[in-house]
C-alpha cells in the first residue's frame, strides 16, 4: 500500500513542482505588482501635488487600477490562460457590461473631462445646485465637498459636470452689498461720509477697486441706502460683512442718525379744516434740483 502511495506521489511530483513554481511566480507577481501601483501612484502624487492636488489624486488612481488590471492579466498568462482569449471575451463582453455600468462610466468619462476643462481645482469654494462647499477631491467616479458646516457631499461626477457650477473663488476678492435704513430726517451727505469713513478703517475692504454709497430706495419708514464694496475673501466674507454692519450701527447712533423700525404714522383731520390744509401744504413745496437750486 505505501509503496502504491510512495509511487503515485513520485509520478505527480513533476506537476506538483510544476504547479507550486507556476504558483509562486503568480503569487510573487500579484505582490510586486500590487506594491509597484502603489509605488506608481505614490511618486505620481508626490509629482503633481505641489502644482495640482486634484490632478495628482485623479492620475495615481487611473495608474494605480490599470497597472492592477495589467498585473492580473499577466497572472493569468503565466498561470496558463490564453490572454488573448481573455481579452476577446473582455471586449465582447464590454459592450454589456458597458450598458449595465453606464452610469458609473459616465461619471468617470466626466471626471476626466472635469479634470481637463478645469471648473475648478482643489479648495475653491463652489456651488452645485442646492449645495456649496469646498473641493477636496475628484475621484474616478465622484467629487467630494466639504460643506461649510463640516458634512462631506459625495456627488457623482456625471452629475457635477451636467450641473450649473458657480465658483466662488476664482477671484481672489468678493463683493459685498449692504442695505440699511436711516430715519427721513437724516442728512444724506451725513449718512454717505459715515459710510465711507466705515469702509475707509477696515483693512479688509479693497478701496482700490472702489465702492458705492448711495440712496437705494425711498422705503415706507426709512431712506435705504446701498453700500457696495470689494473684500479679500482670505478675511471671511461673513467676518467682514458683520463687522461693517457693527461699525455702521456704532457710528449712525453716535452722529444721531435715527436707524428706524417699520411704523405707519396716521394724521386725522376735521373735514372742514382738511381742504385747507392741503391746499397749504402744496403752496409751500419746495424742489431742490441735483444741482442744489431751490424752486417753487
Amino acid at each position: 500500500m505505501w509503496q502504491d502511495i510512495l509511487e503515485t506521489f513520485e509520478g505527480a511530483l513533476p506537476f506538483i513542482k510544476t504547479f507550486g513554481l507556476i504558483a509562486l511566480k503568480i503569487v510573487i507577481l500579484l505582490v510586486v505588482g500590487y506594491y509597484l501601483s502603489r509605488f506608481v501612484a505614490k511618486k505620481i502624487t508626490i509629482a503633481l501635488e505641489s502644482k495640482d492636488k486634484m490632478l495628482a489624486n485623479f492620475l495615481a488612481q487611473v495608474a494605480f487600477i490599470g497597472i492592477n488590471i495589467a498585473i492580473i492579466i499577466a497572472a493569468l498568462g503565466t498561470a496558463g490562460v490564453q490572454t488573448h482569449s481573455i481579452i476577446a471575451v473582455l471586449g465582447t463582453a464590454g459592450v454589456a457590461i458597458a450598458l449595465g455600468l453606464k452610469d458609473s462610466l459616465s461619471s468617470v468619462a466626466s471626471g476626466i473631462i472635469l479634470i481637463i476643462l478645469r471648473p475648478f481645482v482643489h479648495g475653491d469654494m463652489i456651488e452645485v445646485g442646492s449645495l456649496m462647499g469646498k473641493v477636496e477631491a475628484i475621484n474616478l467616479f465622484n467629487t467630494t465637498i466639504r460643506l461649510p458646516d463640516g458634512k462631506l457631499a459625495i456627488l457623482p461626477n456625471r452629475n457635477v459636470s451636467q450641473a450649473n457650477v458657480i465658483n466662488h473663488t476664482d477671484l481672489s476678492q468678493r463683493r459685498i452689498d449692504i442695505v440699511f435704513g436711516v430715519g427721513y430726517e437724516s442728512s444724506i451727505d451725513m449718512v454717505k461720509l459715515i459710510a465711507i469713513n466705515v469702509l475707509e478703517h477696515n483693512a479688509c475692504v479693497d478701496l482700490k477697486r472702489g465702492y458705492f454709497v448711495g440712496v437705494q430706495d425711498m422705503g415706507a419708514s426709512s431712506l435705504d441706502f446701498l453700500l457696495r464694496f470689494w473684500v479679500e475673501i482670505d478675511c471671511g466674507i461673513v467676518e467682514v460683512r458683520s463687522h461693517i454692519l457693527e461699525s455702521l450701527k456704532v457710528n449712525l447712533e453716535a452722529n444721531g442718525i435715527e436707524i428706524p423700525f417699520n411704523k405707519l404714522d396716521v394724521n386725522v383731520l376735521k373735514a372742514q379744516d382738511a381742504p385747507l390744509r392741503v391746499q397749504n401744504t402744496l403752496e409751500n413745496i419746495v424742489y431742490v434740483d441735483t444741482k442744489g437750486v431751490e424752486s417753487k
